[in-house]
Protein backbone atom coordinates (compact mmCIF):
# COMPACT_ATOMS: atom_id res chain seq x y z
CA UNK A 1 0.00 0.00 0.00
CA UNK A 2 2.61 2.76 0.88
CA UNK A 3 4.73 1.41 -2.71
CA UNK A 4 0.95 2.17 -3.87
CA UNK A 5 0.79 5.51 -2.30
CA UNK A 6 4.14 6.67 -3.15
CA UNK A 7 3.92 5.75 -7.21
CA UNK A 8 0.71 7.92 -7.41
CA UNK A 9 2.44 10.53 -5.22
CA UNK A 10 5.04 10.56 -7.73
CA UNK A 11 2.82 10.35 -11.09
CA UNK A 12 0.56 13.06 -9.79
CA UNK A 13 4.42 15.23 -9.12
CA UNK A 14 5.35 15.04 -12.62
CA UNK A 15 2.07 15.91 -14.47
CA UNK A 16 2.40 18.98 -11.89
CA UNK A 17 6.14 19.72 -13.07
CA UNK A 18 5.00 19.24 -16.59
CA UNK A 19 1.79 21.50 -16.44
CA UNK A 20 3.58 24.34 -14.37
CA UNK A 21 6.45 23.89 -17.26
CA UNK A 22 4.18 24.57 -20.58
CA UNK A 23 2.73 27.40 -19.03
CA UNK A 24 6.03 29.28 -18.62
CA UNK A 25 6.27 28.49 -22.02
CA UNK A 26 2.83 30.21 -23.27
CA UNK A 27 4.01 33.15 -20.97
CA UNK A 28 7.56 33.60 -22.88
CA UNK A 29 6.46 32.79 -26.44
CA UNK A 30 3.58 34.68 -26.94
CA UNK A 31 5.12 37.97 -25.10
CA UNK A 32 8.42 37.05 -27.28
CA UNK A 33 5.94 36.18 -30.65
CA UNK A 34 4.36 39.16 -30.21
CA UNK A 35 7.71 41.87 -29.94
CA UNK A 36 9.14 40.06 -32.65
CA UNK A 37 5.83 39.75 -35.11
CA UNK A 38 6.68 35.83 -35.73
CA UNK A 39 3.86 33.74 -36.48
CA UNK A 40 5.63 30.58 -35.59
CA UNK A 41 6.36 31.50 -32.34
CA UNK A 42 2.85 32.60 -31.65
CA UNK A 43 1.43 29.40 -33.64
CA UNK A 44 3.84 27.75 -31.01
CA UNK A 45 2.66 29.56 -28.42
CA UNK A 46 -0.84 28.47 -28.93
CA UNK A 47 0.41 25.17 -29.28
CA UNK A 48 1.69 26.00 -25.69
CA UNK A 49 -1.79 27.26 -24.56
CA UNK A 50 -3.66 24.08 -25.50
CA UNK A 51 -0.93 21.35 -24.24
CA UNK A 52 -1.20 23.71 -20.49
CA UNK A 53 -5.02 23.82 -20.92
CA UNK A 54 -5.08 19.33 -21.27
CA UNK A 55 -2.32 19.35 -18.37
CA UNK A 56 -4.30 21.19 -16.47
CA UNK A 57 -7.09 18.63 -17.24
CA UNK A 58 -5.03 15.49 -16.84
CA UNK A 59 -3.71 16.62 -13.56
CA UNK A 60 -7.44 16.96 -12.10
CA UNK A 61 -8.28 13.38 -13.67
CA UNK A 62 -5.46 12.34 -12.23
CA UNK A 63 -6.25 13.80 -8.39
CA UNK A 64 -9.33 12.58 -8.61
CA UNK A 65 -8.70 8.71 -9.69
CA UNK A 66 -6.57 8.55 -6.80
CA UNK A 67 -9.61 8.75 -4.50
CA UNK A 68 -10.10 6.11 -2.10
CA UNK A 69 -13.40 3.87 -3.30
CA UNK A 70 -16.52 5.19 -1.82
CA UNK A 71 -20.58 4.53 -1.86
CA UNK A 72 -21.19 5.97 -5.35
CA UNK A 73 -17.47 4.60 -6.40
CA UNK A 74 -17.21 1.14 -5.52
CA UNK A 75 -14.75 0.16 -7.99
CA UNK A 76 -12.64 3.21 -6.88
CA UNK A 77 -12.24 6.30 -9.56
CA UNK A 78 -9.52 4.58 -11.94
CA UNK A 79 -11.69 5.04 -14.60
CA UNK A 80 -11.51 8.94 -14.36
CA UNK A 81 -7.75 8.36 -15.97
CA UNK A 82 -8.51 6.99 -19.32
CA UNK A 83 -11.13 10.29 -19.42
CA UNK A 84 -8.45 12.26 -18.84
CA UNK A 85 -6.95 10.36 -21.96
CA UNK A 86 -9.65 10.85 -23.85
CA UNK A 87 -9.99 14.63 -23.04
CA UNK A 88 -6.17 15.12 -24.03
CA UNK A 89 -6.27 13.74 -27.12
CA UNK A 90 -9.47 15.31 -27.96
CA UNK A 91 -7.38 18.26 -27.45
CA UNK A 92 -4.54 17.47 -28.94
CA UNK A 93 -6.51 16.62 -32.05
CA UNK A 94 -8.04 20.14 -32.10
CA UNK A 95 -4.39 21.21 -31.92
CA UNK A 96 -3.12 19.32 -34.81
CA UNK A 97 -6.38 21.17 -37.23
CA UNK A 98 -5.36 24.51 -35.68
CA UNK A 99 -1.59 24.18 -36.81
CA UNK A 100 -2.85 22.54 -40.66
CA UNK A 101 -4.53 25.40 -40.66
CA UNK A 102 -2.38 27.82 -39.69
CA UNK A 103 -0.16 25.93 -42.34
CA UNK A 104 -2.39 26.93 -45.29
CA UNK A 105 -2.33 30.13 -44.16
CA UNK A 106 1.22 31.04 -44.20
CA UNK A 107 1.25 29.09 -47.46
CA UNK A 108 -1.34 31.04 -48.89
CA UNK A 109 -0.05 34.29 -47.32
CA UNK A 110 3.68 34.05 -48.30
CA UNK A 111 4.85 37.75 -47.33
CA UNK A 112 7.26 39.03 -45.04
CA UNK A 113 5.95 39.71 -41.55
CA UNK A 114 9.14 39.55 -39.00
CA UNK A 115 10.43 42.66 -37.07
CA UNK A 116 14.17 41.95 -37.88
CA UNK A 117 15.64 44.15 -35.38
CA UNK A 118 13.88 42.27 -32.74
CA UNK A 119 15.14 39.04 -33.99
CA UNK A 120 17.10 37.72 -31.26
CA UNK A 121 13.86 37.88 -29.22
CA UNK A 122 12.78 35.43 -31.24
CA UNK A 123 15.46 33.00 -30.55
CA UNK A 124 15.43 33.63 -26.99
CA UNK A 125 11.62 32.36 -27.23
CA UNK A 126 12.83 28.85 -28.65
CA UNK A 127 15.71 28.38 -26.70
CA UNK A 128 13.83 28.68 -23.28
CA UNK A 129 10.78 26.32 -24.78
CA UNK A 130 13.45 23.82 -26.32
CA UNK A 131 14.70 23.63 -22.91
CA UNK A 132 11.42 22.82 -21.16
CA UNK A 133 10.44 20.20 -23.81
CA UNK A 134 13.56 18.32 -23.37
CA UNK A 135 12.63 18.77 -19.46
CA UNK A 136 9.17 17.66 -19.90
CA UNK A 137 10.04 14.48 -22.48
CA UNK A 138 12.56 13.15 -20.16
CA UNK A 139 10.20 13.48 -17.03
CA UNK A 140 6.87 12.18 -18.56
CA UNK A 141 8.73 9.35 -19.95
CA UNK A 142 10.32 7.93 -16.90
CA UNK A 143 6.77 7.79 -15.17
CA UNK A 144 5.09 6.70 -19.16
CA UNK A 145 4.53 2.85 -18.11
CA UNK A 146 2.37 4.38 -15.14
CA UNK A 147 -1.09 5.43 -16.07
CA UNK A 148 -2.65 6.65 -19.41
CA UNK A 149 -2.83 9.70 -18.31
CA UNK A 150 1.20 10.62 -17.66
CA UNK A 151 1.50 8.77 -21.33
CA UNK A 152 -0.97 11.31 -22.78
CA UNK A 153 1.34 14.24 -20.99
CA UNK A 154 4.05 12.53 -22.53
CA UNK A 155 2.44 12.40 -26.35
CA UNK A 156 1.39 16.30 -25.65
CA UNK A 157 5.33 16.66 -24.79
CA UNK A 158 6.71 15.25 -27.76
CA UNK A 159 4.44 16.97 -29.89
CA UNK A 160 5.22 19.99 -28.21
CA UNK A 161 9.42 19.14 -28.82
CA UNK A 162 8.30 19.02 -32.73
CA UNK A 163 6.41 21.97 -32.74
CA UNK A 164 8.95 23.64 -31.23
CA UNK A 165 11.34 22.43 -33.87
CA UNK A 166 9.04 23.44 -36.36
CA UNK A 167 8.82 26.83 -34.98
CA UNK A 168 13.18 27.18 -35.07
CA UNK A 169 12.96 26.09 -38.44
CA UNK A 170 10.13 28.17 -39.87
CA UNK A 171 11.44 31.40 -38.04
CA UNK A 172 14.97 30.91 -38.80
CA UNK A 173 14.18 30.20 -42.86
CA UNK A 174 11.65 33.64 -42.64
CA UNK A 175 14.94 35.82 -40.99
CA UNK A 176 16.71 34.54 -44.46
CA UNK A 177 13.61 35.62 -46.44
CA UNK A 178 12.42 31.92 -47.15
CA UNK A 179 8.60 31.69 -46.01
CA UNK A 180 7.57 28.59 -47.28
CA UNK A 181 9.56 26.03 -45.27
CA UNK A 182 7.98 27.24 -42.29
CA UNK A 183 4.42 26.21 -43.41
CA UNK A 184 5.41 23.49 -45.16
CA UNK A 185 7.10 21.85 -41.60
CA UNK A 186 3.98 22.53 -39.57
CA UNK A 187 1.81 20.75 -42.21
CA UNK A 188 4.04 17.48 -41.04
CA UNK A 189 4.09 18.41 -37.71
CA UNK A 190 -0.06 18.46 -37.68
CA UNK A 191 0.11 15.27 -39.41
CA UNK A 192 2.19 13.36 -36.56
CA UNK A 193 -0.07 15.29 -34.14
CA UNK A 194 -2.93 13.84 -35.72
CA UNK A 195 -1.62 10.37 -35.60
CA UNK A 196 -0.88 10.66 -31.89
CA UNK A 197 -4.44 11.79 -31.02
CA UNK A 198 -6.16 9.15 -33.24
CA UNK A 199 -3.73 6.89 -31.39
CA UNK A 200 -4.54 8.32 -27.73
CA UNK A 201 -7.91 8.71 -28.26
CA UNK A 202 -8.96 4.81 -29.23
CA UNK A 203 -6.41 3.57 -26.24
CA UNK A 204 -8.42 5.71 -24.03
CA UNK A 205 -11.64 4.67 -25.61
CA UNK A 206 -10.73 1.08 -25.60
CA UNK A 207 -10.48 0.81 -21.74
CA UNK A 208 -13.22 2.99 -20.75
CA UNK A 209 -15.20 -0.01 -22.77
CA UNK A 210 -13.54 -2.20 -20.41
CA UNK A 211 -11.39 -3.81 -23.64
CA UNK A 212 -8.77 -5.63 -22.28
CA UNK A 213 -5.67 -7.79 -24.51
CA UNK A 214 -6.02 -11.01 -25.25
CA UNK A 215 -2.47 -11.45 -23.95
CA UNK A 216 -3.70 -10.56 -20.47
CA UNK A 217 -6.71 -12.37 -20.43
CA UNK A 218 -4.43 -15.04 -21.42
CA UNK A 219 -1.71 -15.21 -18.97
CA UNK A 220 -4.58 -14.83 -16.13
CA UNK A 221 -5.89 -17.95 -17.05
CA UNK A 222 -2.89 -19.76 -17.84
CA UNK A 223 -1.80 -18.55 -14.08
CA UNK A 224 -5.12 -19.58 -12.78
CA UNK A 225 -5.10 -23.55 -14.31
CA UNK A 226 -1.55 -23.91 -13.59
CA UNK A 227 -2.51 -23.67 -9.97
CA UNK A 228 -1.89 -26.94 -7.93
CA UNK A 229 -5.39 -28.15 -6.86
CA UNK A 230 -7.57 -26.23 -9.56
CA UNK A 231 -9.86 -28.64 -12.05
CA UNK A 232 -11.36 -25.94 -14.00
CA UNK A 233 -11.72 -22.02 -15.00
CA UNK A 234 -14.78 -20.38 -15.57
CA UNK A 235 -16.61 -16.84 -16.08
CA UNK A 236 -13.29 -14.92 -16.13
CA UNK A 237 -13.42 -11.33 -16.29
CA UNK A 238 -10.82 -9.02 -16.94
CA UNK A 239 -11.02 -5.00 -17.37
CA UNK A 240 -8.87 -2.03 -16.96
CA UNK A 241 -8.99 1.00 -15.41
CA UNK A 242 -5.83 3.06 -14.91
CA UNK A 243 -3.00 1.48 -13.74
CA UNK A 244 -5.34 -1.37 -11.78
CA UNK A 245 -6.76 -4.68 -13.48
CA UNK A 246 -9.58 -6.02 -12.12
CA UNK A 247 -10.05 -9.69 -12.42
CA UNK A 248 -12.90 -12.29 -11.26
CA UNK A 249 -12.78 -15.69 -12.18
CA UNK A 250 -15.04 -18.81 -11.17
CA UNK A 251 -12.78 -21.47 -9.80
CA UNK A 252 -13.63 -25.60 -9.21
CA UNK A 253 -11.82 -27.55 -7.29
CA UNK A 254 -11.98 -31.28 -6.61
CA UNK A 255 -15.16 -32.21 -3.91
CA UNK A 256 -13.29 -33.51 -1.33
CA UNK A 257 -11.46 -30.21 -0.66
CA UNK A 258 -11.55 -28.60 2.74
CA UNK A 259 -12.94 -25.39 3.08
CA UNK A 260 -9.47 -24.23 4.70
CA UNK A 261 -7.45 -25.43 2.28
CA UNK A 262 -10.22 -23.91 -0.91
CA UNK A 263 -9.58 -20.58 0.76
CA UNK A 264 -5.37 -21.03 0.84
CA UNK A 265 -6.11 -21.66 -3.01
CA UNK A 266 -7.95 -19.03 -3.67
CA UNK A 267 -5.49 -16.85 -2.02
CA UNK A 268 -2.36 -18.55 -3.49
CA UNK A 269 -4.40 -17.60 -7.01
CA UNK A 270 -4.42 -13.87 -5.83
CA UNK A 271 -1.20 -13.43 -5.14
CA UNK A 272 0.32 -15.09 -8.20
CA UNK A 273 -1.88 -13.04 -10.38
CA UNK A 274 -0.75 -9.59 -8.92
CA UNK A 275 2.66 -11.12 -9.34
CA UNK A 276 2.20 -11.36 -13.04
CA UNK A 277 0.47 -8.66 -13.88
CA UNK A 278 1.18 -6.01 -11.75
CA UNK A 279 -1.35 -3.58 -9.76
CA UNK A 280 -4.78 -5.65 -9.72
CA UNK A 281 -7.63 -6.36 -7.92
CA UNK A 282 -9.07 -9.91 -7.67
CA UNK A 283 -11.66 -12.10 -6.66
CA UNK A 284 -12.22 -15.79 -6.97
CA UNK A 285 -15.22 -17.62 -6.54
CA UNK A 286 -14.58 -21.37 -5.20
CA UNK A 287 -17.06 -24.15 -6.24
CA UNK A 288 -16.39 -28.14 -5.81
CA UNK A 289 -16.64 -30.00 -9.12
CA UNK A 290 -19.78 -31.91 -8.79
CA UNK A 291 -19.22 -35.23 -6.80
CA UNK A 292 -17.86 -38.53 -8.92
CA UNK A 293 -15.87 -36.01 -11.63
CA UNK A 294 -13.04 -34.98 -10.03
CA UNK A 295 -10.15 -36.32 -12.10
CA UNK A 296 -6.82 -36.13 -9.63
CA UNK A 297 -4.32 -35.68 -12.27
CA UNK A 298 -6.17 -32.75 -13.98
CA UNK A 299 -6.86 -31.16 -10.21
CA UNK A 300 -3.40 -32.28 -8.71
CA UNK A 301 -2.92 -34.00 -5.48
CA UNK A 302 -4.57 -31.31 -3.19
CA UNK A 303 -6.86 -31.98 -0.30
CA UNK A 304 -7.50 -35.55 0.56
CA UNK A 305 -10.70 -37.40 0.11
CA UNK A 306 -12.71 -38.11 3.28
Amino acid sequence: MMNTTKKHGQKLLTLKISAIAIMSVVVVEVALGLVVGSLAILSDGAHALLDALSMVVLVIATKASLKPPDEEHMYGHEKIEPIGGLIGGIILSVTAVFLMFEAVLKLLENKPYLILEWEFAGFIAIAYTFCIDILRVSILHRAEHESVTVKAGLYHAVADLGSTLIAFLGFGLATVGIFLGDALASMILSAIIGYLSVRLIWSSGMELSDAISKDVATKVRKEILSTKGVCKCENLRVRRAGDKTFVEATVQVPDYMSLEEAHALASKIETDIKSSIGSADVTIHIEPLEAGRTNRKACGETGNRS
